[in-house]
């Protein structure tokens, strides 16, 4: 500071706020208050947009035009979930496929089962005969020298098809003992109640003699054709084929009673057995449709369909026979007598 300045005393001035002003709507001009006006306004604000949309709400009130208007004309938006939608619609793909490909295993399954049924009548005499020229042969290239000696003189193939030879011609023997007219006759005398409970126990009995029979025919084969150094565990090849010669019988016992029964129902006047043996189909379809199967088992399943549609077909083909005998062959054979006498 200078020498001049020392009496000299400064003083500061504030400036004050005028109080002579007009307050800002009618409030001071506090903090205090310009927080209140702000929750003020936005209260304001909210009141006023209830009212404008009380106001709508009473201008355009719902009604059914506007209703049927909303649901004629709103859209769908199916792109989020596209993953879904592209699931079902390969599942109804697969759905419609599902009668073409399980068609086409059955036929598939019907043939082979027709290759093995007709393996019977035509291969299996050929290697028969082939077996017997094998078993009468080869001891005499034996003895002179044109064939080494051999602890076995059959090879298990050609055993086993003298077994099943001999198992066919032992069963047919037996069948042509049996008078099928006698048969139709007791069965078709019986009541209707009857032949369907029969026809039911037939057809389970053909379901156990066709899992047991397999096992068997397997045994004696296997029984037959075991190598001799072996620690014999078993009972002999002579009561193993026993066994398969009665169960052979009995099974086509069996068959032939199943044959005569539907022979019965199909020509018989009265349709109602008929009807009863085709709604229990209907029956075990319904009891194997409502159930989850893996693919194992479907496949079992599948391959049981197959055999049982080739085993109704043989026994339609039966039927088809036994009416061609009771009716037209019978009456060509009347005719040639006839023709013969005069």
């Amino acid at each position: 500071m200078g020498p001049d300045d020392k009496g000299v005393s400064k003083k500061l001035k504030f400036r004050s706020i005028s109080t002579t002003t007009e307050p800002l709507l009618g409030y001071g001009n506090r903090v205090e208050d310009l927080s209140a006006l702000r929750q003020r306004s936005k209260s304001e604000q909210k009141y006023k947009k209830k009212d404008t949309s009380d106001n709508s709400d009473e201008e355009d009130p719902p009604s059914l035009l506007k209703f049927l208007g909303v649901e004629l004309t709103r859209g769908y938006i199916l792109e989020h979930d596209e993953e879904q939608y592209t699931a079902r619609r390969e599942k109804v793909y697969s759905f419609a496929k599902i009668p073409v490909e399980a068609e086409k295993f059955m036929a598939y399954g019907f043939f082979q089962c027709a290759d093995s049924y007709l393996f019977v009548y035509t291969f299996l005499p050929v290697r028969f005969i082939l077996a017997v020229w094998a078993l009468v042969t080869r001891p005499i290239c034996s003895c002179f020298g044109f064939r080494r000696s051999s602890k076995s003189l059959l090879k298990p193939a050609e055993i086993c098809d003298l077994l099943k030879v001999a198992i066919v011609v032992l069963c047919t023997v037996f069948m042509f003992c049996i008078d099928t007219s006698m048969m139709y006759h007791l069965i078709k005398s019986q009541s209707v109640i009857k032949l369907y409970i029969f026809y039911n126990m037939l057809e389970v009995g053909d379901r156990l003699f066709s899992a047991l029979g397999q096992d068997l025919i397997d045994s004696l084969f296997w029984t037959a054709t075991e190598p001799r150094g072996r620690k014999r565990d078993h009972i002999g090849v002579l009561p193993h084929f026993v066994f398969v010669v009665i169960y052979v019988i009995l099974h086509s016992l069996l068959v032939l009673c199943q044959a005569t029964t539907l022979n019965v129902a199909i020509n018989s006047s009265n349709k109602a057995l008929l009807t009863i043996m085709i709604s229990n189909n209907f029956v075990e379809l319904k009891g194997s449709v409502f159930k989850k199967f893996d693919k194992n088992n479907l496949f079992q399943v599948a391959c049981s369909d197959v055999r049982e549609r080739f085993h109704l077909f043989v026994l339609l083909f039966i039927v088809v026979l036994q009416t061609m005998k009771e009716y037209s062959w019978k009456e060509v054979c009347t005719r040639d007598t006839v023709d013969a006498g005069t």
